[in-house]
């Protein structure tokens, strides 16, 4: 008597793909893409390093110590706020609308600060460009966290965060050239350019990719298995998410799987017969 026992392909979660892609175009799209935005969100905390020296010689602010302690630490206030804050929203309105909401916001609020009369506005200005920095920093590191692959993904986020120094280098290039270059008005100018987060939210808004478990919680099944999907296409997120054919003879067989199914090890080996 013969029985045939064939291995059955085990399911595997989106995430699971994921995890095992190996790294490629779409994951340095992903990285340069957050990463600009870090870049601005350093370059904002440490420009406002620079421009409240610049505000309290202005003569229509004349700030005090206290006044200047107050400009510098609010921002950090709203940092906080933001920062508890925005994980709870972007589990529910999602990662990639968060990121670039806030962007959008501590732009406008850039914009407003720049625009200010009165210690008031000051504040609230720099108050609000907090709650969006706050907000950006942990959803960016989650987004880019949960598309690295397994192996990449400490690599990955270093990587992200190593883009905060690019940030304050820009605002330090910003103090020294800008703001003692362009009059009573050069701390009002350097404050513009940290308004250059609005253009760049379109930027965001493009090319990164939704959390995939975000979509999946909303019901979103065609959406959360693009990002999953094998494409041909530049630019397409991923564009090459499994080794070509050449390398799978160096690399391990389960890397060469078709991306919705994993060899499951059968119970009694290959087939045969018995």
């Amino acid at each position: 008597m013969s029985t045939t026992t064939s291995a059955q392909p085990a399911q595997l979660t989106r995430n699971e793909r994921l995890d095992r892609l190996p790294f490629n175009k779409a994951h340095r799209k992903l990285l340069v893409a957050s990463g600009v935005g870090w870049a601005f969100d350093a370059m904002d905390v440490g420009l406002v390093s620079f421009v409240v020296a610049a505000i309290a010689a202005d003569p229509h602010f004349n700030l005090t110590p206290t006044e200047k302690s107050w400009v510098l630490s609010i921002g950090f206030v709203g940092m906080a706020i933001g920062a508890a804050a925005g994980g709870f929203i972007a589990d529910r309105v999602g990662r990639k609308t968060v990121f670039t909401a806030t962007l959008i916001i501590f732009g406008i609020a850039n914009g407003a600060m720049a625009l200010s009369w009165s210690l008031g506005m000051l504040l609230g200005a720099r108050l609000i460009i907090g709650l969006g920095l706050g907000a950006e920093l942990p959803v960016a590191s989650t987004l880019v966290s949960e598309f690295s692959p397994t192996k990449q993904r400490g690599r990955m986020t270093v990587l992200l965060e190593s883009f905060w120094a690019v940030g304050w280098i820009v605002a330090a290039m910003i103090g020294y050239f800008v703001i003692p270059n362009t009059g009573d008005w050069g701390w009002r100018w350097a404050l513009a350019i940290g308004a250059l987060p609005l253009l760049y939210a379109i930027v965001t808004r493009v090319h990164i990719p939704e959390s995939v478990r975000f979509l999946e919680a909303k019901g979103r099944e065609d959406e959360a298995e693009r990002p999953c999907a094998t494409s041909r296409k530049p630019g397409e997120w991923p564009r090459q998410p499994f080794p070509r054919a050449s390398r799978c003879r160096r690399s391990r067989r389960a890397n060469c799987s078709a991306p919705s199914t994993w060899p499951a090890p059968s119970p009694s080996g290959p087939r045969g017969s018995s």
